[in-house]
């Protein structure tokens, strides 16, 4: 059958380069960073219309002692609290794992110095991609064209990282700042207010996540989980008036960070054109019930580069096991069916499951016994009646038609 890809002129294929990047976030950076650490010599270009990186966010994560990130985490803290507004809380910890902190500006130079030690790997700051085509190539295989506001590049592969909206069954929207507080917090020290002054009602959950960066600094979060993504301006003042109700209105802002997480997304019928792949936020990093992404980035980094250095396409995010995406997907349901519950489920399950079991649960390693003992933990009946149909689908489809919000 003949192609119906145009053909490009051979003279047009002199810079055709072996893979382009679109975006220079977490899983961007993340990729171009292993593959120039590696082996292979593939020509790659990176591009994103940013032109600068702030300190504009952080990630954290529960990982043991030794792993290849570990020079850039910030900071560790051996315990992790829940806690709500009627006085139930539970501290746990797990021997061999820590909660760890990574700075947006710690990981933006490890992985630009990275890069710059790779003359293979070119950065383009500032050049925006509009459209991806697909051509054949001189020697019959298939291209991507990717047209930018700086001209177009010619690649064999693309892997692009772009957010993009995306419908979901709820949004995880959250304003912090880093304060500079005298010591006006009173936060243990070797502990992460995971999800303290939680409380709840008909427009759904919100807790606030503490940091302790020092004795007298802090990164403070509002986190609310909505059906439908929430305005920032909403978002920023009710952190705003939690932080007043904290006693820290009068502390001294370091830096902010915000955004929404979509959890729970709705599968979607487009697919990519041949020798695309999608990753980050909108292939599939985000764990659906928790918003954690960070380490399945850098997992799926290490295999993605390494496919591309054996000369083979691409590798995608792996698809959730069933167990898991089911779990998650009946939880989430039963969040959005009850928002007025939502505390007493999350207490349930501090409270109710050993530390090691939610561990595992939270980081992908549930065993059938974790997840046995999680469901034990919860009331029965609201969880049953979320068992899979096909509202899933109905109650997320409105949430992400709203023109003036973005989920990223």
């Amino acid at each position: 059958m003949e192609s119906l890809m145009p053909a490009l002129p051979p003279e047009s294929e002199s810079d055709l380069v072996d893979l382009v990047i679109l975006g220079a976030g977490c899983a961007g950076l993340s990729l171009a960073a292993r593959l120039a650490s590696g082996d292979g010599d593939l020509r790659v270009v990176l591009v994103d219309p940013r032109t600068e990186f702030a300190d504009d966010r952080s990630w954290s994560f529960w990982q043991h002692d030794h792993h290849s990130l570990r020079g850039i985490v910030a900071h560790e803290w051996n315990g992790w609290t829940y806690a709500d507004l009627a006085g139930r809380s539970a501290t746990h910890r797990v021997p061999g794992m820590s909660y760890q902190y990574i700075r947006g500006v710690d990981f933006y130079r490890w992985a630009l110095a990275e890069i710059a030690g790779d003359d293979r790997i070119d950065l383009r700051l500032g050049v925006a991609a509009e459209g991806l085509s697909s051509v054949t190539l001189a020697d019959g295989s298939s291209g991507v064209r990717v047209t930018t506001d700086q001209g177009a590049l010619l690649a064999r592969r693309v892997v692009d990282t772009r957010p993009r909206r995306t419908a979901a069954l709820l949004y995880q929207c959250f304003s912090g700042v880093e304060v500079e507080h005298g010591g006006a917090l009173p936060t243990e020290p070797d502990a992460v207010g995971l999800m303290t002054r939680m409380r709840s009602g008909t427009d759904g959950l919100g807790f606030v996540y503490v940091l302790p960066l020092s004795p007298t600094r802090a990164l403070v979060e509002w986190t609310r989980f909505s059906p439908v993504p929430l305005a920032e301006s909403v978002v920023v003042a009710e952190r705003d008036a939690e932080l007043a109700a904290m006693g820290l209105a009068g502390a001294t802002v370091v830096r902010e960070e915000g955004g929404i997480l979509p959890m729970g997304r709705m599968p979607v019928d487009e697919q990519p054109m041949p020798g695309v792949v999608l990753a980050g936020n909108a292939g599939g990093a985000l764990r659906d019930a928790s918003g954690y992404a960070f380490l399945r980035i850098q997992q799926w980094a290490r295999r993605c580069a390494d496919a591309l250095a054996r000369g083979e396409d691409p590798a995608p995010h792996p698809a959730e096991p069933w167990v898991r995406r089911h779990m998650d997907r009946i939880f989430l349901q039963a969040l959005r069916a009850h928002p007025e519950r939502t505390a007493d489920y999350f207490m349930a399950m501090a409270r109710g499951v050993a530390p090691r079991r939610l561990l595992r649960f939270l980081t992908d390693r549930a065993t059938a016994g974790d997840l046995a003992n999680i469901i034990v933990s919860l009331p029965l009946l609201p969880f049953l009646a979320q068992l899979p149909d096909r509202r899933t689908r109905l109650v997320a489809a409105a949430s992400a038609a709203r023109a003036d919000r973005v989920a990223r």
